[in-house]
Protein backbone atom coordinates (compact mmCIF):
# COMPACT_ATOMS: atom_id res chain seq x y z
CA UNK A 1 0.00 0.00 0.00
CA UNK A 2 1.43 3.16 -1.13
CA UNK A 3 1.53 6.12 1.03
CA UNK A 4 -0.62 8.18 -1.03
CA UNK A 5 -2.97 5.14 0.06
CA UNK A 6 -2.19 4.93 3.63
CA UNK A 7 -3.34 8.80 4.18
CA UNK A 8 -6.36 8.90 1.99
CA UNK A 9 -7.87 5.73 4.37
CA UNK A 10 -6.47 7.31 7.53
CA UNK A 11 -8.38 10.64 6.57
CA UNK A 12 -11.26 8.94 5.80
CA UNK A 13 -10.89 6.96 9.00
CA UNK A 14 -10.79 9.91 10.53
CA UNK A 15 -13.53 12.17 8.66
CA UNK A 16 -15.90 9.15 9.81
CA UNK A 17 -14.82 9.42 13.57
CA UNK A 18 -15.44 13.26 13.90
CA UNK A 19 -18.86 12.19 11.58
CA UNK A 20 -19.86 9.75 14.54
CA UNK A 21 -18.50 12.52 17.15
CA UNK A 22 -21.04 15.20 15.42
CA UNK A 23 -23.88 12.49 15.39
CA UNK A 24 -23.18 11.51 19.21
CA UNK A 25 -22.76 15.93 20.32
CA UNK A 26 -26.16 16.07 18.26
CA UNK A 27 -27.87 13.73 20.14
CA UNK A 28 -26.36 13.99 23.84
CA UNK A 29 -27.09 17.08 25.79
CA UNK A 30 -25.57 19.08 28.43
CA UNK A 31 -22.31 18.09 30.02
CA UNK A 32 -22.12 14.96 28.15
CA UNK A 33 -22.22 16.91 24.74
CA UNK A 34 -19.12 19.40 26.22
CA UNK A 35 -17.64 16.15 26.90
CA UNK A 36 -18.17 14.78 23.02
CA UNK A 37 -17.07 18.63 21.39
CA UNK A 38 -13.82 18.55 24.01
CA UNK A 39 -13.23 14.78 22.56
CA UNK A 40 -13.52 16.24 19.10
CA UNK A 41 -11.08 18.94 19.50
CA UNK A 42 -8.90 16.56 21.13
CA UNK A 43 -8.48 14.46 17.97
CA UNK A 44 -8.81 16.95 15.89
CA UNK A 45 -5.81 18.62 17.54
CA UNK A 46 -4.26 15.30 17.23
CA UNK A 47 -2.88 15.19 21.03
CA UNK A 48 -4.51 12.08 21.66
CA UNK A 49 -6.53 9.11 19.40
CA UNK A 50 -10.75 8.81 19.22
CA UNK A 51 -10.40 6.26 22.14
CA UNK A 52 -8.35 8.20 24.77
CA UNK A 53 -10.13 11.50 23.68
CA UNK A 54 -13.37 10.82 25.25
CA UNK A 55 -11.73 10.05 29.02
CA UNK A 56 -10.21 13.11 28.30
CA UNK A 57 -12.85 14.97 28.07
CA UNK A 58 -14.55 13.86 30.71
CA UNK A 59 -11.37 14.23 32.85
CA UNK A 60 -11.31 18.15 31.32
CA UNK A 61 -14.90 18.65 32.60
CA UNK A 62 -13.94 17.74 35.82
CA UNK A 63 -10.57 19.42 36.30
CA UNK A 64 -11.95 22.59 35.40
CA UNK A 65 -15.03 21.89 37.63
CA UNK A 66 -13.02 21.42 40.74
CA UNK A 67 -10.71 24.51 39.98
CA UNK A 68 -13.59 26.68 39.63
CA UNK A 69 -13.16 29.73 37.16
CA UNK A 70 -10.19 29.12 34.29
CA UNK A 71 -9.11 31.75 31.72
CA UNK A 72 -8.75 30.11 28.04
CA UNK A 73 -5.08 29.53 28.49
CA UNK A 74 -5.40 27.33 32.08
CA UNK A 75 -8.07 25.56 30.46
CA UNK A 76 -6.22 25.07 27.22
CA UNK A 77 -3.78 23.85 29.40
CA UNK A 78 -5.90 21.40 31.14
CA UNK A 79 -6.77 20.10 28.16
CA UNK A 80 -3.38 19.40 27.56
CA UNK A 81 -2.64 17.33 30.60
CA UNK A 82 -6.17 15.84 30.30
CA UNK A 83 -4.71 12.70 28.69
CA UNK A 84 -2.61 11.93 31.88
CA UNK A 85 0.93 12.57 30.40
CA UNK A 86 3.44 13.86 32.72
CA UNK A 87 4.29 16.73 30.51
CA UNK A 88 7.65 19.34 30.50
CA UNK A 89 6.60 23.03 30.29
CA UNK A 90 7.92 23.44 26.77
CA UNK A 91 6.14 20.11 25.95
CA UNK A 92 2.92 21.37 27.45
CA UNK A 93 3.65 24.82 25.40
CA UNK A 94 3.71 22.91 22.59
CA UNK A 95 0.29 21.13 23.00
CA UNK A 96 -1.38 24.48 23.67
CA UNK A 97 0.26 26.33 20.50
CA UNK A 98 -1.80 23.34 18.92
CA UNK A 99 -4.84 23.97 20.58
CA UNK A 100 -4.52 27.48 20.56
CA UNK A 101 -2.49 28.57 17.75
CA UNK A 102 -0.11 30.72 19.76
CA UNK A 103 1.55 30.29 23.56
CA UNK A 104 4.51 31.62 25.81
CA UNK A 105 6.51 29.24 27.54
CA UNK A 106 6.80 32.22 30.08
CA UNK A 107 3.07 32.67 29.90
CA UNK A 108 2.43 29.22 30.38
CA UNK A 109 5.02 28.61 33.46
CA UNK A 110 3.02 31.11 35.42
CA UNK A 111 -0.05 29.90 34.92
CA UNK A 112 1.29 26.12 35.79
CA UNK A 113 2.33 27.75 39.08
CA UNK A 114 -1.48 29.18 39.35
CA UNK A 115 -2.90 25.53 38.78
CA UNK A 116 -0.50 24.06 41.19
CA UNK A 117 -1.52 26.45 43.84
CA UNK A 118 -5.39 25.58 42.56
CA UNK A 119 -4.46 22.20 43.09
CA UNK A 120 -5.47 21.12 39.73
CA UNK A 121 -1.68 20.20 38.23
CA UNK A 122 1.04 18.75 40.61
CA UNK A 123 4.77 19.13 39.93
CA UNK A 124 6.91 16.02 39.47
CA UNK A 125 10.31 16.86 40.27
CA UNK A 126 13.04 15.52 38.52
CA UNK A 127 15.91 16.60 36.00
CA UNK A 128 13.25 18.41 34.21
CA UNK A 129 9.96 19.43 36.05
CA UNK A 130 7.22 17.52 34.86
CA UNK A 131 3.10 18.23 35.57
CA UNK A 132 0.01 16.27 35.50
CA UNK A 133 -3.47 16.72 36.20
CA UNK A 134 -3.70 15.44 40.02
CA UNK A 135 -7.09 13.96 39.02
CA UNK A 136 -5.04 11.34 36.59
CA UNK A 137 -3.10 10.59 39.83
CA UNK A 138 -6.28 10.27 41.70
CA UNK A 139 -7.57 7.74 38.92
CA UNK A 140 -4.80 5.77 39.03
CA UNK A 141 -4.40 5.42 42.89
CA UNK A 142 -7.81 5.35 43.88
CA UNK A 143 -7.74 8.44 46.11
CA UNK A 144 -10.14 11.18 45.70
CA UNK A 145 -8.82 14.78 47.29
CA UNK A 146 -12.98 15.86 48.15
CA UNK A 147 -13.25 18.46 45.02
CA UNK A 148 -9.54 19.55 44.99
CA UNK A 149 -8.98 20.47 48.36
CA UNK A 150 -5.23 19.28 50.14
CA UNK A 151 -4.64 15.44 50.86
CA UNK A 152 -1.52 14.46 53.09
CA UNK A 153 0.24 13.70 50.20
CA UNK A 154 0.14 17.05 48.41
CA UNK A 155 1.14 18.69 51.97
Amino acid sequence: MSIEERLERLERLLREVLERLDKLEKTVAGEEAETVRNAARLVASSIAPAAVALEAARRLIEAVKRAGSLDPISRSIVEALSTCEDLTTMEITRRVRRIRGTASRRIIASRLEMLERRRVVERIQGSRPRYRLVLCREEATGVDSGGGQATKDHI
